[in-house]
């Protein structure tokens, strides 16, 4: 806070008699003494390690009885969304897992750098999670695939070396789930800039499910038994 101005200034004369009034007193024996500060150390105090995790897994499976084309397109959708969560929870940014999803969607839907950024915001992540393909549904031209998302064994954020769990879903199974379009298309992927002459695997389209609805659809469809388990660490705190 800056000084408050006074209206008006003592004269020279005055202003020598004050001082030397106030020496005297300072010289006084009567006035208590205030006590010494303590010294403080300028040595910077050296902090522990704290432990580290490995990275983030994303696994991915199909539940059912589905064959022929309706579980090769359910394959594929699961695999490309655990791509997708892959290049989102690295703690670095990775070319290659983002190259790795988007060669599987037309480029209307590609990811970019600035999406890891936006969902990744500093803080590592471990532990895991699973993506199920639940069912597929003829489409269009393809297959819609329901995709439900398990928090299994348990995705969890290292803060100063300690796990700690999504606080809007502790011990939560259902994390997500969403719908996916796979087509056989000649249309340019992620990572081309043109059509191709022969058609090939890619995802057109994305649906979001409620949240709500999401545990009601996808529930009964996790694993059993539902493990969830903190993982070791890589290495301990010094």
């Amino acid at each position: 806070m800056k000084p408050r101005k006074e209206s008006s200034r003592l004269p020279a004369v005055g202003l020598v008699l004050l001082a030397t009034m106030a020496a005297l007193v300072t010289s006084c024996g009567d006035e208590p003494k205030s006590p010494a500060s303590p010294k403080l150390s300028t040595t910077p105090a050296t902090p522990g390690t704290p432990a580290s995790y490995p990275p983030e897994t994303t696994d991915w499976d199909v539940a059912g009885s589905l064959t022929g084309s309706a579980k090769e397109s359910a394959q594929f959708a699961a695999e490309t969304e655990a791509k997708r969560l892959r290049f989102l929870a690295a703690n670095d940014f990775s070319t290659d897992l983002l190259n790795s999803y988007n060669e599987r969607v037309i480029a209307a839907h590609k990811v970019t750098k600035y999406d890891w950024a936006g969902w990744h915001v500093g803080i590592p992540s471990t532990g895991g999670e699973l993506v199920r393909a639940t069912s597929s549904t003829p489409a269009a031209n393809g297959q819609e695939i329901t995709l439900c998302e398990f928090n299994t064994p348990g995705e969890f954020s290292v803060v100063d070396g300690h796990l700690k769990t999504e606080p809007e879903m502790p011990n939560a199974r259902v994390i997500g789930a969403s719908t996916v379009t796979v087509e056989e298309t000649t249309q340019p992927s992620g990572t081309n800039s043109s059509y191709t002459k022969t058609p090939r695997m890619l995802i057109v389209a994305f649906g979001y499910i409620d949240k709500r609805d999401a545990v009601n659809q996808c529930d009964k469809f996790a694993p059993e038994p539902f493990i969830q388990a903190t993982p070791s660490p890589t290495s301990h705190p010094k």
